[in-house]
């Protein structure tokens, strides 16, 4: 296994990008509809402006976005929801890769590249930058936040991967307040 460094590299960084496109706690997704989905990937030259892009790519991409939410949950230690991995699985199914002889900059790797074109390419992208944290052993620093109006993803970058949340400063502070005032209301209840 190699080891790596707790900062992000740029797939990392474009995957959770992706995935923080569903503001829970802002109720705002920026990728509502496939229009959104168009516009997100044409602004970051992921895909040309007047491409086609159908429901079903959408819903992949949603179903591919929401499942890697999910197992970002599960790296910081909350319950696996089958359920979002299992259409993870469906979604990443129909985006399909191909191994490469190319080269990783820096370490000379393989690399697994998508074989679809359009958005399906950009998934490919996506699940292949999953593939290789994991292979690489990144994956583990990749979390959700545990604030339950948050779960924002994130890249874990303390020396022993025990961060919990996104932010200190923000939902940090919020949960701990929170902790602090149940504690505070059950001794008053006591």
């Amino acid at each position: 296994m190699t080891t790596t460094s707790p900062e992000a590299d740029e797939g990392l960084e474009l995957l959770q990008d992706f995935v923080n496109t569903n503001d829970l706690e802002g109720g705002r997704d920026l990728l509502a509809d496939p229009g959104l989905l168009r516009g997100w990937l044409a602004e970051r030259g992921l895909l040309d402006a007047d491409a086609g892009l159908d429901a079903d790519a959408h819903q992949r991409a949603i179903a591919i976005r929401e499942g890697i939410r999910a197992l970002g949950r599960a790296n910081n230690g909350e319950p696996l929801d089958a359920g979002r991995v299992a259409a993870l699985n469906a979604a990443a199914a129909k985006v399909p890769l191909t191994a490469a002889l190319q080269p990783v900059p820096g370490d000379g790797a393989w690399q697994l590249l998508p074989a679809a074109s359009a958005a399906d390419a950009f998934l490919g992208r996506i699940m292949a930058i999953v593939v290789r944290a994991m292979a690489d052993g990144s994956w583990s620093r990749i979390k959700a936040c545990r604030n339950d109006t948050c779960r924002w993803l994130f890249h874990d970058q303390s020396r022993n991967r025990s961060g919990t949340w996104c932010t200190m400063a923000i939902c940090g502070s919020r949960m701990k307040a929170r902790a602090y005032r149940a504690r505070q209301r059950e001794a008053a209840s006591a």
